[in-house]
Order: C-alpha cells, then sequence, then structure tokens
C-alpha cells in the first residue's frame, strides 16, 4: 500500500511538473522520412518541404541556457527564410545542432540561393554544429551572386556560414567560439564552411568541391583540423585563412582526384601572423589537377611535417611570400618550392631538412637564415639560388 501511494505521488508529481515545466535542454526534430520510433518520441517532425521551419523553431524552443537541437535521421528540405540570409539560422547562443551522421540530410532545395546554416548575431557565440550530412545543391542554386563591393555579400551562398550580421551591416561585436564538427559538406557555390571570428573550430569534417574555399577562417585564432577534403570538379581554395592570425591547419587530407580542377591547396593571408600549417597531406592524382600546393602569404609561418605529392605531368608550386618563416622536415614530390618574398621588411626564411624527390628550390626574393640548407652562391634580398 505504501509502494502504491509513493508511485502515485511521483506520478502526479511529473505530471505537475510537465504541466509548468520550462523549455527542455535537448530538442528533438524529426524528418518526413525518419523511423516511426524517431517520430514519435520527436518534439517537431518536418513535411518533406520546408523542414528549415521546425529546426529554427526547436533552436528558440531551447531554454535560455541554451542547449541541443537533435536532429534523427531522415532528409530535410532546406530552403530560404524570407528576409534573412539563410535556412537554418542559429541566432543566439549556447546551442549545438546535432545529427546522427550521414543518415541526417539538410539538402537546400532549388531556387533558394542561400546558406545552408547560417550563424548569425552580435557576440553569439558557444555554438556547435556536429555529425550532420549538409549539401548546398550548387547545381540547383546556380546564381550565388551579392554585389562585389559589399563585405561579405558575394559569400553568403555557403553550406554553414558564421558571422555576426548582414553584409554592410552597421557593425556588430563578432561571432566567437564555434566548431564545426563531423559533418560532410559538400557542393557548395561559394564556400563549404566559412567562420568569421575569435576560436572557430573545424574538425574532422568530410568537404567536396566549392567554387571558393572548402574552409574557411577569418580573424582568429583559430584551428582547421582533421578534415578530409575531396576535390572532384573546378574549386579555389581547398583550406585557407582570410585577414587571420593564429591560425593552426594540421592534420588535414587534401585529395585532387579524376577530373579535379583546384587553385590551391592551403592558403595564409597576406599580412597575418603565426600560421602552423603540419601533418597535412597534398596528393593530386595523374588526371587531377592543382596550380599552387601551399601559397603562404602571412609572416610568422611554421610549415613542417607536410606531404605533397603530384602524379600529374606539371609540378606543384609551393610559394612563400613572408619572412620569418621555418619550412622544415616535409616530403615534397614533384613540387617547386618558390621563396618570393615581396615585402619590404625582409625577415629571415628558414628552409632545411627537407626531402626532395623530383622537387626543386628557388628563391627569386627573400632573405635566407643562414642555417638553410639551400645552395646559393649570394643568398640574401632580391639574390637568386635554386637547388635541384
Amino acid at each position: 500500500m505504501n509502494v502504491t501511494i509513493v508511485v502515485l505521488g511521483l506520478l502526479m508529481a511529473a505530471d505537475t511538473a510537465v504541466a509548468g515545466a520550462p523549455p527542455a535542454a535537448t530538442v528533438v526534430v524529426a524528418a518526413a522520412d525518419s523511423a516511426e520510433k524517431s517520430r514519435a518520441m520527436a518534439d517537431f517532425t518536418g513535411d518533406g518541404a520546408g523542414d528549415q521551419e521546425e529546426i529554427n523553431a526547436a533552436v528558440q524552443a531551447l531554454p535560455p541556457a541554451g542547449g541541443t537541437v537533435m536532429l534523427m535521421e531522415g532528409t530535410y528540405d532546406i530552403r530560404r527564410v524570407d528576409g534573412t540570409l539563410g535556412g537554418v539560422l542559429i541566432d543566439r547562443s549556447h546551442v549545438t545542432l546535432a545529427g546522427q551522421g550521414p543518415a541526417t540530410k539538410l539538402v537546400q532545395a532549388p531556387g533558394q540561393e542561400t546558406n545552408v546554416i547560417r550563424i548569425i548575431g552580435s557576440g553569439v557565440g558557444n555554438v556547435t554544429v556536429r555529425d550532420l550530412w549538409v549539401d548546398a545543391h550548387r547545381d540547383a542554386n546556380p546564381v550565388g551572386e551579392g554585389d562585389p563591393n559589399v563585405s561579405h555579400a558575394r559569400f553568403e551562398f555557403c553550406g554553414i556560414k558564421a558571422y555576426c550580421q548582414a553584409p554592410g551591416g552597421p557593425g556588430c561585436e563578432p561571432c566567437h567560439d564555434i566548431s564545426i564538427q563531423g559533418c560532410h559538406v559538400l557542393n557548395a557555390r561559394r564556400l563549404g564552411i566559412m567562420l568569421e571570428g575569435p576560436n572557430m573550430r573545424v574538425l574532422d569534417n568530410v568537404l567536396g568541391n566549392a567554387l571558393s574555399d572548402s574552409v574557411e577562417i577569418l580573424t582568429g585564432p583559430g584551428i582547421i583540423r582533421g578534415n578530409y577534403v575531396e576535390i572532384t570538379g573546378k574549386a579555389h581554395v581547398a583550406i585557407g585563412s582570410d585577414r587571420a592570425d593564429n591560425m593552426i591547419m594540421s592534420d588535414n587530407i587534401v585529395h585532387v582526384k579524376k577530373g579535379g580542377d583546384l587553385d590551391i591547396g592551403f592558403r595564409s593571408w597576406a599580412d597575418s601572423h603565426r600560421h602552423v600549417l603540419s601533418g597535412n597531406v597534398l596528393m593530386v592524382e595523374p588526371e587531377g589537377q592543382c596550380a599552387r600546393a601551399m601559397d603562404i602569404r602571412g609572416f610568422g609561418a611554421v610549415v613542417t611535417g607536410n606531404n605533397v605529392y603530384t602524379a600529374g605531368g606539371a609540378r606543384l608550386l609551393l610559394e612563400v611570400a613572408a619572412g620569418n618563416t621555418l619550412i622544415t622536415s616535409n616530403v615534397f614530390e614533384n613540387v617547386d618550392l618558390l621563396v618570393n618574398d615581396q615585402t619590404p621588411v625582409q625577415l629571415p626564411i628558414l628552409i632545411q631538412g627537407n626531402l626532395l624527390t623530383n622537387s626543386s628550390v628557388k628563391v627569386e626574393h627573400g632573405s635566407l637564415h643562414p642555417s638553410s640548407d639551400v645552395k646559393q652562391e649570394n643568398a640574401g634580398p632580391g639574390n637568386p639560388g635554386e637547388e635541384p
């Protein structure tokens, strides 16, 4: 009898708690084609047409402290929300948008010309997007245009983008502490992943062709680590930074396959500082193309432990365009390493301990550190040297 009273009391308390409960810290969304069990447990269920509505409602349903929107398996039809810059919109802090891995697919519908996921808002931060398949469906969204004279306007056609405001806005506190992890991000009209602000992290994703960059971080500091980039068509940059200091790009693989046409594998921006590119692999198959393996424009770069290889006819170009830079302990096969430092300060560049197979080192402009093992008669600014 006492047990029955206790159980009834607990049930009554639970009913009372549900009736007046604050929003749950985890909100579940199912797709129209999710399993019956997943739909039964969902707080919101899409109908297969404009499923961003249910996802955005789930984001807003989180408590003030934040929480997780869990997307169950299935395909979500993503369309542009009128008057905004995206389909799925995260405009608040402390949000995790999580899927079930490649089984959770967010696909941009034809003719939407937007970002599949847009993180926006002054000071919005501590956001994680993980374990999703994001297809920007660029062939069905072919326009992807914006005013070239307005910052960011041309780059609002991404798989995932984080920037604190609309292009040309009045100013804002940067977004911060955003992680994109374990996602597939494919077929972007502009960038696959574009994040602006401090402490951005792009980790362990599978990325595909993008007419701009497969992944780019602006401002810094930031980390791009453990990603696999597969290039099978036209693409500009695989992994890069823009106006970003204090960047780490490590342990990534860029694979240019048959039919792939990549302009730049890895890039650091001019006048930036303190980049580390380490443990990366760039490989180009016989019927793939890559114009530049690395375009190192920033000061204070450390390029070490990388493996760069092409099986194509033309050798890859790897250019170093600023000083206070180390190029050490790399394996270069069919690569031309060019030192072309046009900056006025001419800080030293150390090239040492690299394994060169059918590769060369040429100094057109720059000041080599005395410890460099590149052979040249007159090392120094503007004095060319070459090691076959």
